[in-house]
Parts: C-alpha cells; sequence; structure tokens
C-alpha cells in the first residue's frame, strides 16, 4: 500500500558561597525574588495532548501539485492538540500568494545572543539561532501550532514503503542569489547535518541513502521505518550546497522571505525582504534582531518604542506591562521546561537513589507558585504535557526526610559536596531558581556549588560531559517526544551518562513505528523509566509569553517559543 500525505502551502505566512544550611522557604523565596532578574532564552540542547490516534492512510489518493503559498490573515493561536505525526493533512483550497509590497522595520529584541547562524552545526536545535536562521532558510515541512504536518519547501511527499520517503521540491523556490532549489541542496544539508554529529545528527540516525534522481526530487532511504522523518524534518535548514565553503555563515542566503544585511556575532542580525520570495513578499521591509543582557533596559526599550517586540521576560516585569496602552502580551502553552541533569557517569550519581534524593528535596509547588507565577508550573514528566508522547507521572514528593533516607541508602548519611553548571538568561528567573535548588539541597546536606559560565563555555562542558549537574532550559522543538527522549536519553547519545538498554529498545521501537498509538504507548513506558530512574530532575513546564506594540499584527505564538514574522506587519 502507498501512503499519500500532501497539501498546498496554506501555512505560508509571508507564514560561590556556600548556600544556607536549612532555608526558610517562604523569606527564601521572597528573598531570591528580590534578586536582580534576569532575562531569559529556551535552550535546546529545543507540544499536544498525551493520547494520539492510528494515522489515517488514504490508498487511492493521489498527490496534486501545490500552488504557490498563500498569505492567509492571522489568526489566534489554536489550542495546542496532538496530532498523529503522519496524519495526511487535507488539501486545502488553492490560494494566491499575497500581492503586497513590503514595507515597515521592527526591531526584535533576543532573550539570549546570537553566536552563529549556521543551522546545521553544534547549535542547531538552539532556539536563538533557529529563530534567527528560520527567516533566511527554510525547511522540507512546517509543523502547525495544532501538530499537523503542511508543506514548505516541498511541495508534496509520500511514503510508498515503510523505508522510503519521497520529497516533491517546489519548482518556483530559489534561493536569494536566483539559484533554484534543488535536490542536491537538500542531500548536502542533510548530509553537512549528520557529518557534523551535533545535536540533531541523532534525529537522522536510521537514514541509510539519500537518492536524487532528479533536481526536484528526493528520495530518502531509511535502515527501518521511521515514525519521526517528517517531524525531524522541521527542524533541517536547506541551505546551498556550496554552504560548507569557509565564511558562508558570516552573511548566509537561504531560500526564505528575508534576506541578511549584516551580522555581528553576539550583537546584531539585520534582515530585509526577499521581494522574490516564492511564497509571496513578507509584510516587513526590514527586520532586526539585537541582543540585551538587562531586563531593566529590554522593559525600557520596550516601553520607550526604541524595540517592538521581545519574549521570555521575568515573571515580576509583566504585570506593569500588561497596563501598558500600547503594548500587547500574547500567552501560550509551550514546548520548553526546564530540568536539572545529574551526571549519571560520577559518582555519586551514578546511584539512582541519590538522584531521586535530590528530587524529593524540592518544594517544586512552593518554588513555582513564588518564581514563576504566570510563566510555569510543575512538570509532571520529562516532556511538557503539550508534546506528543507525553505521559503523566507521580510527582516526587517534598519530603527531606525520605530524601535524607535514600543519601543513607546510597552510603551518603552525611551528604556530599557537588557543582552544577548553568548559563546565566537561560530561562525566566534562573538565577533565583539556582539559589533556591542550592539551599533545598543543602537542607539535606548536599552542597552544591554553583558555577555560572559563560553560554559557550557552558555548551562546550555540557557536550564533553565535564560536569556534575547541569541546570538549563530544553524545547521539545519538533512537538515530538523522539526529539527529546531519544535524542536525549538514548545510551548512544551519552548525553548525561545515563544508558538504559531496556529504554533504547522502548525509543527504538518507537522511532521506528508508524503506528502514532503504539508510538504513544512506547513513549509512556519510555517516560515512566526516566522519570523513575531520575537521571534528570523535571520540576517545571515553561509557558510563552510575548510582549510586543500594538502596532504590529499578524503574530501567532508558537509552542515552540521559536517565534517567526513572515507574516508581521507593523502601522507607524
Amino acid at each position: 500500500m502507498v501512503t499519500r500525505w500532501w497539501d498546498d502551502s496554506s501555512d505560508r505566512r509571508p507564514a560561590t558561597s556556600a548556600p544556607p544550611s536549612r532555608p526558610d522557604r517562604r523569606k527564601f523565596l521572597k528573598l531570591a525574588s528580590s534578586l536582580l532578574a534576569v532575562g531569559s532564552a529556551t535552550g535546546l540542547a529545543a507540544a499536544c495532548a498525551p493520547a494520539a490516534t492510528p494515522a489515517s492512510k488514504p490508498a487511492d489518493a493521489k498527490p496534486t501539485e501545490a500552488a504557490k503559498a498563500a498569505a492567509p490573515a492571522p489568526t489566534a493561536a489554536p489550542a495546542v492538540q496532538a496530532a498523529p505525526a503522519t496524519a495526511a493533512p487535507k488539501p486545502a483550497e488553492v490560494a494566491k500568494p499575497a500581492a503586497r509590497v513590503p514595507s515597515g522595520e521592527i526591531k526584535v529584541l533576543l532573550p539570549t545572543k546570537t553566536t552563529t547562524l549556521d543551522p546545521h552545526g553544534a547549535q542547531s536545535v538552539d532556539t536563538i539561532t533557529f529563530t534567527a536562521t528560520r527567516h533566511v532558510m527554510e525547511t522540507l515541512v512546517n509543523r502547525e501550532a495544532d501538530g499537523r504536518f503542511v508543506p514548505n519547501l516541498a511541495a508534496s511527499w509520500e511514503n510508498p514503503d515503510p523505508t522510503t520517503w519521497i520529497f516533491k521540491l517546489r519548482p518556483d523556490a530559489r534561493f536569494h542569489d536566483g539559484a533554484k532549489v534543488t535536490a542536491a541542496d537538500f542531500k548536502a544539508s542533510l548530509e553537512r547535518v549528520i557529518a557534523a554529529k551535533g545535536p540533531q545528527a541523532p534525529l537522522w540516525a536510521a537514514v541509510d541513502g539519500i537518492e536524487t534522481p532528479d533536481e526536484g526530487t528526493v528520495r530518502i532511504v531509511t535502515k527501518t521505518p521511521s515514525g519521526t522523518l517528517l517531524a525531524s524534518s522541521t527542524l533541517l535548514l536547506i541551505a546551498p550546497a556550496r554552504a560548507s565553503t569557509e565564511g558562508f555563515f558570516a552573511k548566509p542566503i537561504g531560500s526564505g522571505p528575508f534576506k541578511v544585511v549584516s551580522y555581528r556575532e553576539d550583537a546584531d542580525l539585520r534582515l530585509e525582504a526577499n521581494t522574490d520570495y516564492w511564497g509571496g513578499p513578507p509584510g516587513l521591509q526590514n527586520m532586526t534582531f539585537r541582543y540585551v543582557p538587562e531586563v531593566a533596559a529590554r522593559v525600557t526599550a520596550l516601553e520607550t518604542g526604541e524595540v517592538d517586540f521581545t519574549w521570555q521576560l521575568p515573571p515580576d516585569q509583566l504585570p506593569a506591562l500588561r497596563r501598558n496602552p500600547d503594548l500587547k502580551i500574547d500567552e501560550a502553552p509551550s514546548y520548553s521546561y526546564y530540568f536539572i541533569w545529574m551526571n549519571a557517569s560520577r559518582p555519586p550519581f551514578t546511584d539512582a537513589k541519590v538522584r531521586r534524593a535530590l528530587a524529593h528535596a524540592l518544594d517544586v509547588d512552593t518554588i513555582a507558585k513564588d518564581l514563576l507565577a504566570g510563566v510555569g508550573k510543575r512538570a509532571t514528566a520529562p516532556i511538557p504535557e503539550s508534546v506528543f508522547g507525553y505521559a503523566p507521572q507521580t510527582p516526587y514528593e517534598y519530603s527531606p526526610d525520605k530524601a535524607k533516607q535514600l543519601l543513607a541508602e546510597a552510603g551518603q548519611p552525611n551528604g556530599f559536596e557537588t557543582s552544577m553548571i548553568w548559563n546565566p538568561n537561560s530561562g525566566p528567573q534562573d538565577r533565583e531558581l539556582v539559589q533556591a535548588m542550592l539551599s533545598y539541597w543543602a537542607a539535606i546536606g548536599v552542597r552544591v556549588r554553583s558555577q555560572e559560565l559563560e553560554r559557550a563555555q557552558w555548551l562546550d562542558n555540557l557536550i564533553k560531559l565535564d560536569w556534575d549537574m547541569d541546570f538549563q532550559t530544553n524545547s521539545v522543538t519538533t512537538g515530538d517526544a523522539d526529539f527529546t527522549l531519544n535524542r536525549l536519553y538514548h545510551s548512544r547519545a551519552n548525553r548525561n551518562g545515563y544508558k538504559n538498554p531496556e529504554l533504547d529498545k522502548l525509543l527504538d521501537e518507537a522511532g521506528s513505528s508508524t503506528d502514532q498509538q503504539r508510538r504513544a504507548d512506547l513513549y509512556a513506558q519510555a517516560n515512566k523509566i526516566i522519570w523513575e530512574e531520575a537521571p534528570g530532575i523535571f520540576p517545571f513546564e515553561l509557558l510563552g509569553s510575548y510582549v510586543y506594540r500594538k502596532s504590529l499584527s499578524g503574530f501567532v505564538p508558537p509552542p515552540s517559543q521559536t517565534p517567526s514574522f513572515n507574516n508581521v506587519t507593523v502601522q507607524r
């Protein structure tokens, strides 16, 4: 049986000091809240109801030629619901590209700095890298907030047998230099991602071959059936085949609705409209991404009109901004969350009892209430509830006595000393959260030294497993559990020293199955193992909060927290 999925591109939107020995929780958290607030950015080291339904499989349908993308009127962000990863989108009515002239400029303040515009390397799943580059380069497939997969550079696709996926590229898509986007460009981009062995490479581990029978056709052959290939395709940004040449990503080109004017690492990225864009010109003529580390400066810039948009501000800044008649705040469920990893390859974290002890030591509900009101809530699984594959678990009870008992059983009756790396501005209230957690752990005799690192050094240490504990945000950018559970917790990933053959088997089977209900059941088992074995503590889910001037229209909050401005317009 040949299973096909297709749609027109209706998504096209021109689309330190030792911690106190025992905390007085309320007093401490009030003190922590009064510390200097910090900005936030979701680190993708990068979300859909837990239940999935089997993918429908129309046997006799034939793909139709996709028309040029429409520029639909903006709508409110839909509630995030799970959609089977291979559910067939229904053909939509063909609409012509918007006949408009780009105008106006917006300035966007990033939650953290950009350090690269290379979407294929070590930061290929970093939120800020993806946010910036997604306006310049494009993927084969996009994922809507409701979980549907819709065409982008791929006009159509089919899955003629369990290990073959065929994509037909849009014949009218061209790079900014006028060159046609071809199958060779996709092949080179995917091969570059796999060769780089970065965080996106595990998503393509099943690939056995990439064939290009003609310039408009890509055939991907996998070693085993892949139920995640479409989800993975939403992250693979396609650059020209020559992108591997030195200096290309200092001013990269792509096929997207914006072109790079200039880029200064850690400073700003300036873009201008691509008026020849295959999906119709974007609404904006110019756009600038900037980074300002101080929260107060970000807020002031918004209120004075110096900038137009930012996101992931600390929760204590939101009430005053809501009262500003010139500003709007959008909130939405997200794929993002906080976690604390413990390096399971280093004693004493080789013992699951020690890891569970640290989980029992945290009063998660109190911390969430006092530090994350309006931007976060208690998590109940290793992935947010909006992600396909989520399955709720029994929360760890706050019990210092239970924590001490587990430490004693693990041969650590007097506690121990350790350290925790983290990168400032990685998420809302991160500094306050670190201080709160250190205080709670000190109360059970675990003295954790805060090791605050610049982002580049933190990432280097993280990848090399050169750490005891790690605190950070993460985002399940594809909205599919495989992105996080397989990429971070499979033994071959070796991201935190934890290895479990039983978990590996579940993740392998879930990733290779195209039966979405079966995948959901397998991920439920994987959720349970990770939660109970506790290679990490998963205290908080995050909400996406976006603050922008009311002169902007057309913005839709994405659960991935990687905002797109392709469909945004501005009135001055």
